[in-house]
């Protein structure tokens, strides 16, 4: 990788330093998105990219598949300022493999919307196809993939041994232990149930976006400072020879997205599409369990999995009871239904249900960030 050649080249120290690795990858990825999203809108209006029949004849339809240029971004940032060991390569592996299922998954709404605009399908049929591929077909995929790199993961990270740090308990007063046959099925769980909680989150204009920026925040400061020996020991948490790579790509992510809030900011001039919430769904889920913190997604992605967890509950209700626990699922449109009646219009509703998200999102995180470090 560049930063690191550079260092070898000239011998100065700030090339390899992590702090200003991360700051270049953050700020790599801010001006790639900045310079490119503008042109990459145009092609995929052109191409008519997009799964919405609810545009205004008079103006451009707003594209799907936006993650496609932020997942290209933070591969070429982590390329760039990151070091690859497993830690990386992992993290990159399930970010293109979840990112290629996504991508398929909006091509076929893509296809099944225009086969539905030239009379060859129902508008009632469409929307029926509207998730693309079959549920089946993408929860194989996502389980085979992960499970494939939880084997890589569990079997070239000497520190990824099956002990689970458990929020509010400090590791060396109890710490469970999964042998490698439930251990690998877990890290494949814990990857899928957090691309879909994140893919559930897309449903408003920036809604996703700031989880996913808590998220790795989050990661980023644990594996900079799991990743060093001197400050793993002075705040008595576990030291993670080679996890402080992390840093960087999670900085990339961070300024791609930082980025991508300028574009997708409402009113939306492109949607992340399940190629980004599913690739980066995926990502999350790998570098928490990388950074030895799984149990702390619930605290840190609350947002995420209480999305996803309104979808679970209400099928299951409405299975089981014939009830519906929630106005709607997932969660953020059920407070579009009750809410309905307290603001003049849509736009605003909608801003108000994603700034109190995004607030609770920032909450967890300082909340997450203070028992990491002072409880465990």
């Amino acid at each position: 990788m560049l930063s690191i050649w550079l260092y070898e080249t000239t011998g100065n120290g700030l090339f390899e330093g992590r702090l200003f690795r991360a700051g270049g990858a953050a700020l790599l990825s801010i001006f790639l998105v900045m310079i490119f999203m503008p042109k990459f809108i145009r092609f995929l209006q052109d191409l008519d990219a997009t799964s919405d029949f609810e545009e205004d004849a008079n103006t451009k339809a707003t594209p799907i598949l936006g993650g496609l240029l932020l997942v290209i971004v933070t591969i070429i940032s982590s390329l760039v300022f990151a070091q690859m060991n497993s830690y990386v390569v992992s993290t990159l592996i399930i970010l293109v493999l979840y990112s290629t299922v996504g991508a398929i998954d909006d091509i076929a709404k893509i296809y099944n919307k225009r086969l539905a605009a030239k009379g060859l399908l129902s508008k009632a049929d469409y929307m029926a196809k509207a998730d693309g591929i079959s549920a089946t077909l993408r929860l194989t995929l996502y389980f085979t993939f992960s499970l494939i790199v939880a084997v890589f993961a569990y079997k070239f990270i000497p520190e990824l041994k099956g002990y689970l740090h458990v929020p509010f308990i400090k590791p060396e007063t109890w710490s469970p232990y999964l042998p490698n046959y439930l251990f690998i099925p877990f890290i494949s769980f814990v990857i899928t149930a957090t691309a879909n909680g994140t893919n559930f989150t897309d449903g408003l204009d920036s809604l996703v976006s700031v989880p996913i920026i808590t998220s790795m925040i989050f990661i980023g400061c644990v594996a900079y400072l799991c990743g060093n020996t001197i400050f793993a020991d002075y705040l008595s948490i576990s030291y993670l020879p080679g996890v402080d790579e992390l840093f960087p790509v999670a900085s990339g992510v961070i300024g791609a997205f930082l980025a991508y809030l300028w574009f997708n900011s409402p009113p939306a001039e492109i949607y992340l599409g399940d190629a980004g919430s599913i690739g980066f769904g995926g990502m999350i889920g790998i570098m928490f369990i990388l950074v030895q913190a799984e149990l702390f997604i619930p605290i840190i992605g609350v947002i995420i999995i209480a999305e996803s967890l309104s979808v679970v509950i209400q099928i299951a209700s409405f299975k089981l009871t014939g009830k519906r626990v929630f106005l709607c699922a997932p969660l953020h449109h059920h407070f579009q239904f009750k809410w309905k009646n307290n603001f003049d219009n849509k736009a605003m509703l909608n801003s108000k249900i994603v700034w109190r998200f995004h607030m609770v999102s920032l909450i967890a995180l300082i909340f997450g960030l203070t028992i990491f470090f002072k409880v465990n």
